[in-house]
């Protein structure tokens, strides 16, 4: 489910105190993850940190970190018990906190200590909507559906030139690469989409936010 264009699985629980989210499993372990707006507020998410397994947490407890050059900030637990395991992945591909959330980008997990008590504090999405709304509102989150690679911003140019330069960085760049192109100018949509057909490379997102026309192309030839 979107809200605000920023992405919420429907098959998780949400703390709402701590901006997470738990996937509960039969055997005692719980999945942990930070929602979608948290890691979009950093920017391009650079490092992550991790407790170390075998660290008791509480509810609130610190289990790791991020940051990005837009913000640093913590993954509390929502449960108590003890870390079991790390999404070592994070490590070398920080990304996958933005562009999968709520699957490939978990964050740890947890052997659980009085699930009973403790799980009654974590709700379903659609219990979490109203509030998940207006936290996106109140951090002014911005989520795409792809972290970008590159931005270009062009305030008070023609987008043609815009354009210009969005073909001289992706010559250069390797296939996969998304770059993200801000422009104010009343013709980008239908330019936009013009090059796009024409270069035969793919508009992953388009959106006008307060007069502004974003759009994430991504390099797939």
């Amino acid at each position: 489910m979107l809200i605000n264009n920023c992405e919420f699985a429907e098959d998780v629980l949400y703390d709402l105190v701590h901006d997470v989210w738990v996937r509960l499993v039969e055997d005692g372990v719980a999945t942990v993850g930070l929602n979608s707006y948290m890691a979009w507020l950093a920017g391009r998410v650079s490092t992550v940190y991790f407790k170390p397994i075998g660290t008791h947490v509480g509810r609130g407890s610190v289990i790791g970190s991020y940051e990005g050059p837009k913000h640093f900030g913590v993954v509390r637990s929502p449960l108590e018990g003890v870390i079991v395991e790390v999404n070592q992945s994070l490590t070398s591909d920080p990304k996958l906190l933005q562009n999968d959330s709520y699957r490939a980008g978990w964050f740890a997990k947890l052997e659980l200590k009085n699930t009973n008590s403790e799980g009654a504090q974590l709700v379903s999405l659609e219990q979490a909507r109203k509030h998940l709304e207006g936290r996106v509102s109140e951090l002014k989150a911005h989520c795409y559906k792809a972290v970008p690679d590159h931005e270009l911003y062009a305030f008070g140019v023609e987008c043609s030139a815009v354009l210009v330069q969005l073909n001289e960085y992706l010559e250069r760049a390797p296939v996969g690469t998304v770059v993200h192109v801000a422009s104010d100018e009343p013709t980008a949509d239908v330019e936009m989409v013009r090059w796009a057909k024409q270069t035969g490379q793919l508009l992953l997102e388009k959106r006008v936010e307060d007069g502004v026309h974003h759009y994430l192309v991504k390099k797939v030839v």
